[in-house]
């Protein structure tokens, strides 16, 4: 499998935005660059993310012909993100900028990966968090035939490590929430109809990476409010 943690996924060229984008403005940092430790953390979190969403989520990159839905899935396409809501980011992620956005093909479907990283108010809170959408097409060419849902459901299980918890949104979906490689990171994935969803945040409190417990619950929290919308 193919993932390159600097561009954006699935073949797609990445918008890279400034402060003047939808969620946040890069005058929450106060004018103070984050510390080298933040810069590092954040930057390290987002390469070491963005390559877990491809390889663990069992992604690659699509060949020349993209695939194409079938009239029996859910969802005809991958939902961009401006689907995601403002206030879910904001509350997750206090002072956020949208940092790039990327939509394209992948194997067997398509997907939207949107990231925003936050100095947070006055300096503190600052961290980074990650959503890859990705929508499964069903594959009529296997035999037996896998549907878009059932393909969504496969990336799901083998995107949530052994060691994951199984937790309960608020909408009843269940979702797989565990710890990422560094610290203050959590990792989140769900599955609705034919849809993979993926959530990554990382945070630091004071200069220190937040607790896992406190990582967990702002993931689960922010995608709670995500499967509310989607």
């Amino acid at each position: 499998m193919v993932a390159t943690p600097i561009t954006a996924p699935y073949g797609c060229p990445e918008h890279v935005l400034g402060g003047g984008g939808r969620v946040g403005s890069s005058a929450a940092g106060g004018g103070l660059g984050p510390r080298p430790w933040t810069r590092a953390l954040i930057i390290g979190a987002g390469a070491v993310l963005l390559a877990g969403a491809a390889v663990g989520g069992g992604l690659v990159l699509a060949g020349d012909d993209p695939d194409r839905p079938d009239g029996g899935d859910a969802l005809p396409s991958a939902p961009t993100c401006a689907s995601i809501p403002e206030d879910a980011v904001l509350s997750a992620l206090p002072g956020a900028t949208p940092e790039s956005e990327g939509h394209g093909p992948l194997s067997g479907g398509e997907s939207s990966t949107c990231v925003w990283t936050s100095l947070g108010p006055d300096g503190e809170g600052r961290g980074s968090l990650r959503v890859d959408l990705s929508a499964r097409f069903t594959d009529a060419s296997a035999e037996p035939v896998v549907t878009g849902e059932q393909a969504a459901v496969l990336a799901r299980d083998a995107a949530v490590p052994v060691r994951g918890e199984q937790v309960d949104l608020a909408g009843g979906t269940e979702a797989g929430v565990w710890r990422g490689r560094l610290p203050g990171t959590a990792e989140l994935a769900f599955q609705r109809d034919n849809m993979l969803v993926r959530v990554s945040y990382v945070g630091e409190t004071d200069g220190e990476p937040v607790s896992f417990g406190e990582a967990r619950d702002t993931a689960v929290d922010f995608a709670a409010r995500l499967e509310e919308t989607l």
